[in-house]
C-alpha cells in the first residue's frame, strides 16, 4: 500500500509543472481576438501605449492607411487618463493632438459612435502615419469585439475618403518592373 501511494505521489509530482505550461483562460481569450483580428489585416503594437503613465498591459490594434492617402493624425484619450486642460472631443474622451477634422459633422459622429461601442479599458485613439490605433487592455472575448470593430472600421474608411490623395514618390532607378521580353 505505502509503495502504490509513493509511485502515485511520484507521477504527481511529475505532472504537476505541465499544468503551469496551459495557457490561462485570459491568454486563450486574448489570442483568439489578436488572431481574429490579424487575419482581418489589422496588427497588433505590444510595445508601451504612448502615453507616460499608461497602465501596463494596453496593447494597440492597429488598421494601416493605404500609403497613397496622407490621413490627418490626432490622439483621442479616455477622460479617466487625460487632463482636464484637454478640450472634450466627444463624452467621455479628450483630445490631446486635435483632428483638422474636428469640426467635421461626419467625423464628429463617427467618432462618437466609436466611443460609445469602445470597451470600458479603451485608453486611447491615435491617428499617425502608421495608422488608426486603438489602445486599450483588451478586456473583451471575440464575440464581443463585434461592436467597436465594426465602428472602428467605419471611422478608418471615412478618415480614408476625407483624406488627400498623397504625392507618390517615383521609384528607385532599377527598381521599376520590366515588361516581358524587354
Amino acid at each position: 500500500m505505502t509503495t502504490a501511494l509513493i509511485i502515485i505521489f511520484v507521477v504527481l509530482a511529475m505532472l504537476s509543472p505541465l499544468t503551469w505550461l496551459r495557457p490561462s483562460k485570459r491568454e486563450t481569450r486574448t489570442s483568439l481576438v489578436r488572431k481574429a483580428v490579424i487575419a482581418d489585416g489589422m496588427r497588433v503594437d505590444l510595445k508601451a501605449a504612448p502615453l507616460s503613465d499608461a497602465p501596463k498591459g494596453i496593447v494597440g490594434y492597429r488598421r494601416p492607411w493605404p500609403t497613397e492617402r496622407d490621413v490627418t493624425p490626432f490622439i483621442l484619450v479616455h477622460d479617466e487618463w487625460a487632463s482636464d486642460a484637454l478640450r472634450e472631443a466627444v463624452p467621455g474622451y479628450r483630445w490631446r493632438e486635435e483632428s483638422r477634422l474636428a469640426e467635421d459633422s461626419d467625423f464628429a459622429a463617427a467618432l462618437e459612435h466609436l466611443t460609445r461601442a469602445l470597451p470600458e479599458d479603451a485608453l486611447m485613439l491615435e491617428s499617425s502615419l502608421s495608422g488608426l490605433t486603438l489602445w486599450w487592455g483588451e478586456s473583451l472575448a471575440l464575440e464581443d469585439c463585434e461592436a467597436w470593430r465594426r465602428e472602428f472600421e467605419a471611422l478608418h474608411a471615412l478618415l480614408i475618403a476625407k483624406a488627400p490623395i498623397a504625392h507618390r514618390r517615383r521609384p528607385l532607378v532599377g527598381t521599376e518592373p520590366r515588361m516581358p521580353g524587354g
